[in-house]
């Protein structure tokens, strides 16, 4: 559904003012925006600190990579007052966006896209946006959303792990921790047995977690799945360090 400006726009504030140029040029990697400095002022407090200063051009250096001037193009546009439809595509355009130049009402619909459009499915996606130096003040609004589903769907999300581990998308760490603390579905599990037998890394990031993993309740009744873990990790395992901690481990699930 397309979403727009929800009030009037009004920049009355701005009638007669001296410093500020009604023609702004918005450069995007080779893409040049010809915008009203007012509208984009009235819009954003950091446009509006940028144009008093006399300035007649800003490049958005945030936006500098491939594609990005369409997702500028919808947030410029949404500025103006026109529509936008929000998308897995471009939602994380629009947040670090409202973000960067601090617009309120467009960080609202970013987020509440994401609160009504998340599923088990999109979730690492909108979780990563979670993990952007931008969102990070704010991390925890898309946080929520995502632990929620998290928990809600465990099953479904680490099948879906274990999907996009064969076809060699990467899970993020953070996600496989979250995941790890919050469900000990046996679908997790057949996870990690397959993640740590992918390498050397995988194995070692998984042994890290035993300072704040509880090992003996995440796999409690599931002694076979350990197992097999357990050898799924043996075959990445060779310094005396890592064959400590996976000692530890199995002394600590299986009560040794």
């Amino acid at each position: 559904m397309a979403s727009s400006l929800p009030e009037t726009l009004n920049v009355s504030r701005f009638f007669n003012r001296k410093d500020f140029s009604n023609t702004v040029e918005i450069i995007v990697n080779d893409t040049k925006f010809i915008c009203s400095g007012v509208v984009l002022a009235h819009q954003s407090p950091v446009f509006e600190k940028l144009f008093s200063t006399g300035a007649s051009f800003v490049l958005l250096q945030d936006f500098f990579y491939s594609g990005s001037e369409i997702f500028v193009e919808e947030c410029l546009n949404l500025l103006y007052g026109g529509k936008i439809l929000v998308t897995l595509q471009n939602i994380e355009a629009l947040t670090r966006f409202s973000l960067i130049y601090d617009v309120k009402f467009m960080y609202e619909l970013a987020i509440g896209w994401i609160r009504d459009n998340i599923t088990y499915l999109n979730v690492f996606e909108l979780f990563n946006i979670g993990n952007l130096p931008e969102v990070k003040s704010r991390k925890q609004d898309v946080y929520n959303h995502c632990l929620e589903i998290m928990k809600r769907c465990d099953v479904e999300v680490s099948q879906e792990m274990s999907s996009r581990l064969k076809s060699g998308k990467v899970v993020a760490g953070d996600f496989i921790r979250d995941m790890i603390r919050m469900t000990n579905c046996p679908a997790l599990m057949g996870f990690l047995v397959s993640f740590c037998g992918q390498s050397e890394q995988n194995t070692n990031f998984v042994l890290d977690l035993r300072e704040n993993v509880d090992f003996e309740n995440l796999f409690l009744d599931q002694k076979e799945l350990f197992n097999s873990l357990m050898c799924s990790m043996k075959k990445h395992t060779e310094s005396p360090f890592r064959l400590k901690q996976l000692l530890e481990i199995q002394m600590e699930v299986l009560k040794l």
